[in-house]
């Protein structure tokens, strides 16, 4: 047997090409099927998997952050309520004032990563 015929050579990153238009779903859907060789209706379904995987971690019974690797982060940050009344600093004169009461809320975050901070430096 021909050892030559067993070597295969490995496929490492893609190269970072850069995308002059603003991608719209579609857009982001054709991009996929063309560079992973793949139907749109494969692409579209791939997109929708790591749509339900960032939701479904976000949910409020889900883990509360998604990663997806290098590139970004989302966070979730719990507001507790505040009583009317609370003192709260104005930040544009730098008083204390009585502020109105407000809900509980949830604070989403999204953080830049390695990848995406390099990729804009270049």
């Amino acid at each position: 047997m021909a050892k030559s015929a067993a070597k295969k050579k490995a496929s490492g990153p893609a190269p970072i090409r850069a995308v002059k238009s603003k991608l719209t779903k579609s857009a982001l859907v054709g991009l996929i099927a063309e560079q992973n060789s793949c139907t749109r209706a494969q692409a579209a379904g791939m997109l929708a998997s790591l749509e339900g995987a960032m939701l479904g971690s976000v949910h409020p019974n889900g883990n509360g952050e998604f990663i997806l690797p290098g590139v970004l982060k989302v966070t979730l940050r719990k507001v507790p309520a505040r009583k009317a009344g609370t003192l709260i600093r104005n930040p544009a004169t730098g008083e204390m004032m009585k502020a109105a009461a407000k809900p509980a809320s949830v604070r989403v975050k999204v953080r830049a990563l390695s990848k995406l901070k390099s990729a804009a430096l270049r």
